[in-house]
């Protein structure tokens, strides 16, 4: 065999190496559903709003600090003092970073003192993007945290 041979071999070589590749990438990026965040062209168009929203909830001086293991989220809710917030409502939407379409909304049950517990559908792992609303006598208080599930 002579070194056009071989180098004619190479290169078919890796160009059908390059072809295997692309279509078990292709294939694989196919698998499951879309990995976009759902409204995500109107949340950019009010985006205003959720820094209004933002600047709202600071002033407040509230506190929401959630903890995420397998298939419970709790929330530890804090009023400016420092204070335990009994009796709000809490409200939770999010979706794990690895399966965006997999959301969840759920409202947590007060469970004593500053704690608000709830069930999540499903086994939770990974990192979870998480919006928590607190409720408490018409003042609403918004966080958006990112939060791994142990």
């Amino acid at each position: 065999m002579n070194a056009g041979t071989k180098w004619t071999l190479a290169i078919v070589g890796l160009l059908g190496g390059n072809l295997i590749a692309m279509a078990v990438l292709a294939t694989t990026a196919n698998r499951g559903g879309a990995q976009v965040i759902d409204d995500y062209y109107e949340k950019s168009v009010h985006y205003d709003d959720a820094i209004d929203e933002a600047a709202r909830s600071t002033a407040l001086g509230w506190s929401a600090d959630p903890t995420l293991s397998a298939d419970t989220l709790e929330v530890r809710v804090h009023g400016a003092s420092g204070a335990p917030l009994a009796g709000a409502r809490v409200r939770v939407d999010g979706y794990p970073r690895a399966h965006a379409s997999d959301r969840f909304a759920i409202d947590l049950v007060a469970i004593g003192g500053d704690r608000y517990r709830a069930h999540v559908p499903g086994r939770r792992t990974g990192v979870h993007d998480l919006t928590i609303r607190v409720e408490l006598d018409g003042a609403q208080f918004t966080r958006r945290i990112a939060v791994e599930a142990r």
